[in-house]
């Protein structure tokens, strides 16, 4: 017991003196993850807009919209339309000035045409569809970015499938 006691003191008094001895970064240095909080605090003034849009084909007929956007929204919500087949989706945030509807070619044999229009506290994409109705579809918003599923018109039916 007496040996432990010297061993025990003078590992505390070590740590004691060598804990005033901790490095500590300047205040105005930014680590890594505090560089990604400033990051994402420099868009809060940044509009709610589109920024980019692309269509992806996939293999069995099915599709990829994804939206990228200029700031992360507040709500999505999405409901389609027969006649002529769309998809319309409002996305919910501070947008910056109110405009018309802008037209882009959506660049498939399915989205035809991709419509923007900008509200007072929302942003409108409209996807135009060719078909007669809109294919189920699914909506993901992912942070600063919203994707839209879409599953093939005409899915192949396999006889050996299981339908329940």
């Amino acid at each position: 017991m007496t040996r432990i006691r010297p061993l025990f003191c003078g590992a505390l008094a070590l740590a004691v003196l060598t804990g005033g001895c901790v490095t500590r970064k300047p205040a105005d240095e930014l680590g890594a993850h505090d560089a990604d909080v400033a990051a994402s605090l420099a868009t809060i003034n940044v509009p709610l807009d589109l920024r980019e849009f692309e269509v992806v084909s996939a293999e069995g007929g099915f599709r990829g919209v994804f939206l990228k956007l200029s700031r992360l929204p507040t709500a999505v919500t999405h409901s389609s339309q027969s006649d002529p087949a769309r998809i319309v989706l409002d996305i919910q945030g501070p947008t910056g000035t109110e405009s018309g509807e802008e037209v882009f070619p959506g660049g498939d044999t399915l989205v035809t045409t991709v419509q923007v229009t900008r509200q007072l506290g929302s942003l409108r994409v409209v996807l135009d569809l060719q078909a007669d109705s809109p294919p189920d579809y699914q909506v993901f918003p992912m942070a600063d970015w919203v994707m839209i599923r879409l599953n093939p018109l005409n899915p192949k039916v396999r006889p050996w499938a299981h339908r329940g």
